[in-house]
C-alpha cells in the first residue's frame, strides 16, 4: 500500500536536532512515548505522551532525499527538531512493523464515489455547525481565486473569508475543557492551524506581491486580538506569542514589499501601535515592534539609504542605541531585498549593520566562495556564525572550505560550540577525515559532556583511546557538576568504571534521580556506600506515611539487600528490616511489602 518506506537513518536524525534534543526524544522512545504512528504516502503522524496532559502532535514529511518537513504541537523552538519529533523518526526506524500503514488521503477521495463524498461532506457539516462556516469560507476564497483567465494577475484576497476562517479556529469548541493544560494544548493546536494562513501570506511575499499578503495579514492579525484567546494563552504557551512574532515580522516585510501610500502607512501604524499598546501587558517586547517601525520608515530612512550605499556605520542606521529588535527589522529588509535580487544593497546593509552570518552566506550565494572565507575569518564572533557559514560552503559543494570553517568556528566562544563541533564531527567522519572528525569530536565533549557524545569519541579514537579517554575525563573532573546536569554526568563516570567519581557526585545531592544509577552500579563494589544511601532515601518515605511512595522506597530497600548480601552482613539487614515492619506496623500498606522483601532476602523467613 503506497510508496516504499523512505530510507531515514539515525545519523541523520542526529544532523537534525541538537544533541539535547536527541538524547531525551531516545529517552521517550526508549518509554514507550510514542503511543500512536501512522503513515499515510510521504506523511507520517505521531502522538506522543509527553509532559502536558494531552499528548503532542508530530507530522514527518518525506520526499525522495528523506525528512522534508517537520511540526509539531509543542512549543519547542531552540534549534533543531523537538524530542517528540526525534522519538517519532526513531521508532519510525527501529520499529517499523508499528507503523499503521493507511493509503494517502488522496488515494482515499480519488477512489470513492463522487456521491458518497458529499454525502459525507454534508453529513459532516451538519453535526459540526462551525466546520460548515469553515467549508463556506474555503469555498469563497477557491471562487474568488478562479476569476480572470490572466496567469500573471495575483488573485483577490476575500478578507472576509480569512477572516471567519481565525474566528472559526479561535472559536471556543463545544465540550472544551477547563483544565490548565488542556487549555495550553488548545492554543497551541490553535496555532498549528493560523500557520496556513500565516503560510499563505508568505507564499504571496515569495511571489513579490506585499499588498496580497497584507490583505491576508491584516484582518489574521486582527482577529488575533480576541480577548479570550489572549487570556487563555497569558503565561502558558510561549508559542501563541512566537507566532506574534512571526506575523509581526510577516507584516513588516509586506509593508516593505508593497511600500503604501503616505496615507496607508499612517493607518497601518495606527493599527499596529494600538495592536502592540495592547500586547504590551503581556510582554515586556510585545510583538508588532518590527512592523511598527517599517511603517514608521519604510525605505525612505536616510541612514538605511547611506548604508544601503556602502556609506554607513552599524550606529547610523539607528542614530542612537538600536532598540531590542533592531536586528528582526533588519533582517526584515535584508529578506526583501535578497527577493528582489538587489545583492549589493544587500551586502552593503548586511555589513553595516554587522550581521555577519548574512553578509557570508549571501558571498557564497553569489559564488564568492573565497571572499566568504577571508571575511569569515577575520569576523566571525561565535560558532553559531561559524556554523551558518560552513552549512552555506557545504551547500554549495564546498566541502574542504566547511570544514576548514567550522575547525576555525571551534576556536570561538559561544553557546553553539556543542552543535557546530558534533555536525563538524559528523560530516569530517563521512568524508574519511579521521582527524578532524576526532578533534571535532573531543571538542563536541567538552562542550557538552553526554555519554552519547563520549561513546562516539570512543568509536573515532581507536587505537588512541587510552590517552583520549584520559583528556576527556580529567576535563569532566574539572567541571562543575550542578543539579541539572549531575545524571548525565554520573552516566559518564560510571560507563567508564570510575566509580569514586561518580559517588563523589550523589554524595554531594540527594536527589533519587542522581543517586539511584549510582547505587544500582556500585552495590557490589560499595556495598556499605549503597546501603547507607539506600537507607537515607527509604527511611524519610516510610516515616513520613508517603503511602503512594511506599514501592519506590521498598525498591530502594530491595538495592540494599543485594548490597547487604554482598558484605556478608545478610543477617543484620534483615534484622533491620524486621525492624522496619514491627515499628510501622500500622501501616497496613507497607507491611505486605516488606514482608514480601524478606521473603527474597537470603537466609531464614520469619
Amino acid at each position: 500500500m503506497g510508496a516504499p518506506n523512505p530510507t531515514i537513518t539515525e545519523a541523520a536524525v542526529r544532523e537534525l536536532a541538537r544533541s539535547q534534543s536527541y538524547d531525551r526524544g531516545e529517552n521517550y522512545y526508549n518509554e514507550g512515548a510514542v503511543i500512536e504512528i501512522v503513515r499515510r504516502g510521504k506523511k507520517l503522524r505521531g502522538t506522543v505522551e509527553g509532559s502536558q496532559y494531552e499528548p503532542y502532535q508530530v507530522r514527518i514529511d518525506f520526499d525522495e532525499t528523506g525528512v522534508s518537513d517537520t511540526a509539531c504541537s509543542c512549543p519547542y523552538d531552540h534549534g533543531g527538531i523537538c524530542k517528540h519529533r526525534v522519538a517519532t523518526l526513531l521508532t519510525y526506524i527501529r520499529d517499523p512493523s508499528e507503523i499503521d500503514q493507511r493509503p494517502p488521503v488522496p488515494e482515499l477521495i480519488e477512489e470513492a464515489d463522487p456521491e458518497d463524498l458529499r454525502d459525507i461532506l454534508m453529513n459532516l457539516a451538519e453535526s459540526h455547525p462551525k466546520l460548515a462556516d469553515r467549508v463556506e469560507s474555503q469555498l469563497e476564497t477557491v471562487a474568488s481565486e478562479d476569476i480572470g483567465d490572466d496567469s500573471d494577475r495575483t488573485p483577490d484576497i476575500n478578507r472576509e473569508s480569512i477572516r471567519q476562517q481565525v474566528q472559526y479556529v479561535l472559536g471556543p469548541m463545544d465540550g472544551q475543557s477547563a483544565h490548565a493544560s488542556d487549555s495550553y494544548a488548545a492554543a497551541e493546536t490553535d496555532v498549528e492551524k493560523l500557520r496556513g494562513l500565516l503560510d499563505q501570506a508568505w507564499t504571496a511575499l515569495d511571489a513579490g506581491d506585499g499588498e496580497a499578503a497584507l490583505d491576508i495579514l491584516e484582518p489574521l492579525a486582527d482577529e488575533l486580538m480576541d480577548e479570550r484567546w489572549l487570556a487563555l494563552s497569558h503565561d502558558d504557551s510561549n508559542g501563541v506569542f512566537e507566532f506574534f512574532d512571526e506575523v509581526d515580522n510577516a507584516i513588516a516585510e509586506a509593508l516593505l514589499t508593497a511600500a503604501p501610500s503616505k496615507e496607508e502607512r499612517a493607518n497601518w501604524e495606527d493599527r499596529l501601535r494600538s495592536w502592540e499598546q495592547e500586547l504590551g501587558s503581556y510582554t515586556h517586547h510585545p510583538p508588532y515592534s518590527v512592523a511598527l517601525e517599517a511603517a514608521q520608515r519604510g525605505w525612505d530612512f536616510d541612514p538605511v539609504q547611506r548604508a544601503m550605499r556602502g556609506n554607513a556605520s552599524f550606529a547610523d542606521l539607528w542614530e542612537g542605541n538600536p532598540p531590542w529588535y533592531a536586528e528582526n527589522f533588519i533582517r526584515a529588509r535584508l529578506n526583501v531585498l535578497e527577493r528582489q535580487d538587489r545583492s549589493s544593497e544587500y551586502l552593503n546593509l548586511a555589513a553595516a549593520a554587522d550581521l555577519v552570518d548574512a553578509y557570508v552566506t549571501k558571498l557564497v550565494g553569489e559564488g564568492r566562495i573565497d571572499e566568504a572565507i577571508e571575511y569569515g575569518r577575520d569576523n566571525l564572533y561565535s560558532p553559531d556564525e561559524a556554523l551558518t557559514l560552513a552549512k552555506a560552503l557545504r551547500d554549495h559543494d564546498q566541502q574542504e572550505a566547511a570544514l576548514d570553517i567550522a575547525q576555525h568556528g571551534l576556536t570561538l566562544e559561544g553557546s553553539e560550540k556543542a552543535e557546530l563541533a558534533e555536525r563538524l564531527r559528523e560530516r569530517a567522519s563521512s568524508l574519511d577525515e579521521h582527524d578532524i572528525a576526532l578533534e571535532a569530536a573531543v571538542a563536541a565533549f567538552e562542550a557538552s559532556p553526554t555519554l552519547a557524545n563520549y561513546q562516539v569519541t570512543e568509536e573515532l579514537a581507536g587505537e588512541d583511546w587510552p590517552d583520549v579517554r584520559e583528556k576527556l575525563l580529567t576535563s569532566l573532573s574539572n567541571r562543575e557538576t550542578t543539579q541539572r546536569v549531575a545524571r548525565r554526568h554520573i552516566e559518564i563516570f560510571l560507563y567508564a568504571d570510575r566509580c569514586d567519581e561518580a559517588i563523589a557526585i550523589a554524595d554531594r545531592f540527594s536527589d533519587s534521580k542522581v543517586v539511584k544509577p549510582v547505587a544500582e552500579a556500585v552495590w557490589e563494589n560499595r556495598p556499605q556506600w549503597t546501603i547507607d544511601m539506600c537507607k537515607q532515601q527509604a527511611e524519610p518515605i516510610i516515616k513520613k506515611g508517603q503511602s503512594q511512595q511506599y514501592q519506590n522506597a521498598v525498591d530502594w530497600l530491595d538495592i540494599a539487600s543485594k548490597a547487604a548480601d554482598a558484605a556478608g552482613e545478610i543477617d543484620e539487614w534483615r534484622a533491620y528490616v524486621e525492624g522496619l515492619r514491627d515499628e510501622h506496623y500500622q501501616k497496613y500498606k507497607l507491611r505486605p511489602m516488606l514482608d514480601e522483601l524478606l521473603e527474597e532476602v537470603p537466609g531464614e523467613s520469619s
